[in-house]
């Protein structure tokens, strides 16, 4: 049978490396990786615990990338899912997940598993994180919409030497 074990980081740092099994370790950006053993397959990563919508990407529009930049994105969700799924492929029956409190975003991870691969949680799916869920199912959800934004941006911004063209053209009387 194959099994997920989402847990906290506290009980990540305690637990020794079992023998067959890969861990996934997941810490906020501005806390130190966990003290993990030497696991035969570990995946480490960064992002905070929280969402985001394709409403708020409207709302924030080019500033979303600045302002989302330490949740997780596109690229990380594909390095996930790529590892997760080359694990199971392999025929890992034994994935551990760890975040700090083991519930939004290892549980996440775990309900990816349990949907895509038929792997068993170790408990109850109470509070998984919908964004790295969703993400993890579809890396690129979002990224044409958040592209759509910067590249508005990008084309609204007019080169200097443009404008000094266009006041050049204005001075001779050339454009009004």
């Amino acid at each position: 049978m194959k099994k997920v074990f989402f847990i906290s980081q506290s009980e990540a740092e305690k637990l020794s490396p079992v023998e067959g099994a890969a861990i996934v370790s997941i810490v906020d950006p501005d806390k130190q990786p966990a003290n993990l053993g030497a696991w035969e397959h570990i995946h480490r990563d960064s992002f905070y615990d929280g969402g985001y919508s394709e409403g708020t990407i409207r709302t924030m529009k080019s500033a979303f990338r600045k302002n989302y930049s330490s949740y997780i994105d596109s690229s990380q969700a594909e390095r996930l899912s790529a590892f997760l799924d080359g694990l199971v492929a392999s025929g890992a029956n034994q994935i551990f997940v760890h975040c700090y409190y083991g519930e939004s975003r290892s549980g996440a991870v775990a309900m990816y598993l349990r949907d895509k691969h038929g792997f068993t949680p170790n408990k109850p799916i109470e509070k998984p994180n919908r964004t790295v869920y969703d993400l993890l199912c579809n890396p690129t959800k979002f990224e044409l919409l958040i592209q759509s934004y910067e590249v508005q941006d990008v084309d609204k911004k007019t080169p200097f030497h443009l404008k000094l063209w266009s006041l050049l053209l204005v001075a001779v009387g050339i454009k009004k």
